[in-house]
C-alpha cells in the first residue's frame, strides 16, 4: 500500500465503470483484507444482477491490489471459479461444508505458497451458523530469507437475525463460537504468526444485540496474547455494512504478527464512494484492511532441500541412513525453524511427524 501519515494514505485511481477503484496495495507493505460480497452467485439472494455484481468484484479485487482478501458469502461454484479465472495473479481456497454461503481466501502467489486448508472444529456446527466452520490455511513465505509459515483463518459467524429470543440465541451462538477458536488457536500455538479475518457479525467493544456486551470479550481480553486492529475503526463509530451502524467485520491478530501492524493503518474501504449504487449491486458489506510492515517476499526464493546422501531409504513414514558416513543433521519445520541438531552421527533414522499444524519432513543436510 502506499505510506500512511496519520489516518491518511495517497491512492492512486483505476476506473471502472465509470468510478474511481483506488489501487491500495504497493510494494512496501503487506496488505490484508476481508469482504462479504453479499451472496455472490446466488440468483436467488443478493444483488439481482448476477454479472454486475462480479464484475464489480473482480474489479474491486483485482484493482484494489491487495495481498490476501478473506471472502464471505462466495454462493456458486462458478462464481468461484470466475474470480480465480480473472485473477491469475492469486492463488485460491474455498471452504468445502455443504452451506450455499462459502468463505474463501485469495492470496497473491508471488508471495505465498499453500501448505494446507482444513476445516478444525467439525462436530460444533450449530456454533458455527449451523455449518460455517471456520476455513483455516496455512501459507509459506519467506520473512529476512528465511521460511516462516502465516495462518489464516477466515470466518463467517451466526448474524443477528430474527426476533428477539433468535437474536439472544445468536449472540450466544457466536459467543461460543468464538470461545471454541480462540481456544483451538491457543492449543495450536498462539506464537504463531496468526489472523482470523471476516465477518464476525457482531462488534468488539459492545454487542450489536441489546446493549449485551461483546460476545468477543474472551479475544479483546487476552491483549497480551491477540489484538484488533479493527478495534478502533469500532471505537470511531465506524461502519462495515451499508445498513447498519456498527462494525461487525473485523481483523484479530496474533501478538507475534502484531509486531507489524502498522498503527492506524484499519480502515473501511468504504466503495460506495467509487460503485453507483453499490449497496444494491455489489454487497451490503464494504471490505475491511490493514497494513502490515513485513517485506514482500518471493516464493522463488523457497526452495525445496536437497538431500545429498548416496541412496538413502525411505518407506513413506522415515528416511534411514545406514552407509557408516559421519555427519551432521539441522532438523528443520515448514516454517523455517531449526528443530534439532543431529552431531557427528554415522546411523540415523529421520522419522515424519505430523503435529496436526507443521509437518517435519522437510530436511536440510550438512555433510562433515
Amino acid at each position: 500500500m502506499k505510506t500512511l501519515t496519520a489516518l491518511f494514505f495517497y491512492i492512486t485511481c483505476l476506473c471502472v465503470h465509470g468510478q474511481n477503484i483506488p489501487t491500495v496495495g504497493s510494494d512496501s507493505t503487506l496488505e490484508i483484507a476481508n469482504w462479504n460480497i453479499e451472496w455472490l452467485g446466488s440468483t436467488g439472494n443478493g444483488p439481482s444482477n448476477e454479472n454486475l455484481q462480479l464484475k464489480n468484484a473482480v474489479s474491486v479485487l483485482s484493482q484494489a491490489n491487495i495481498d490476501l482478501w478473506g471472502l464471505c458469502e462466495i454462493s456458486s461454484a462458478d462464481a468461484w471459479d470466475s474470480i480465480k479465472a480473472r485473477l491469475p495473479e492469486y492463488g485460491g481456497a474455498i471452504a468445502t461444508y455443504g452451506q450455499e454461503q462459502k468463505t474463501a481466501l485469495l492470496f497473491r502467489k508471488s508471495m505465498f505458497t499453500a501448505l494446507y486448508q482444513k476445516h478444525p472444529l467439525v462436530g460444533y456446527e450449530d456454533e458455527f451458523a449451523s455449518g460455517r466452520l471456520p476455513l483455516e490455511v496455512g501459507l509459506e513465505f519467506l520473512n529476512n530469507g528465511q521460511k516462516d509459515t502465516l495462518y489464516v483463518f477466515v470466518i463467517h459467524l451466526k448474524a443477528n437475525t430474527g426476533n428477539s429470543t433468535q437474536k439472544e440465541d445468536a449472540w450466544v451462538r457466536r459467543k461460543k463460537a468464538g470461545e471454541l477458536l480462540k481456544s483451538y488457536i491457543d492449543a495450536s500455538g498462539h506464537a504463531q504468526k496468526t489472523i482470523v479475518i471476516g465477518d464476525w457479525n457482531d462488534d468488539i467493544d459492545q454487542s450489536v444485540f441489546d446493549n449485551y456486551s461483546t460476545p468477543f470479550l474472551n479475544w479483546v481480553a487476552d491483549s497480551s496474547r491477540y489484538f484488533f486492529p479493527s478495534r478502533t475503526l469500532s471505537l470511531s463509530s465506524q461502519r462495515s455494512t451499508a445498513s447498519y451502524t456498527e462494525m461487525i467485520d473485523h481483523q484479530c491478530v496474533s501478538a507475534s504478527l502484531s509486531k507489524y501492524y502498522i498503527q492506524g493503518s484499519a480502515h473501511v474501504f468504504y466503495l460506495q464512494t467509487y460503485i453507483n449504487s453499490y449497496s444494491t449491486n455489489t454487497s451490503d458489506h464494504y471490505p475491511v484492511f490493514s497494513l502490515f510492515s513485513l517485506n514482500k517476499w518471493n516464493t522463488a526464493g523457497i526452495t525445496k532441500p536437497q538431500v545429498e546422501i548416496p541412496k538413502p531409504y525411505f518407506n513413506g513414514d522415515a528416511i534411514l541412513f545406514t552407509d557408516g558416513v559421519e555427519r551432521t543433521f539441522n532438523m528443520f519445520d515448514l516454517s523455517g525453524r531449526k528443530l534439532e541438531v543431529i552431531e557427528q552421527v554415522r546411523n540415523v533414522i529421520v522419522v515424519f511427524d505430523y503435529n496436526g499444524r507443521i509437518y517435519t519432513n522437510r530436511i536440510l543436510i550438512n555433510r562433515k
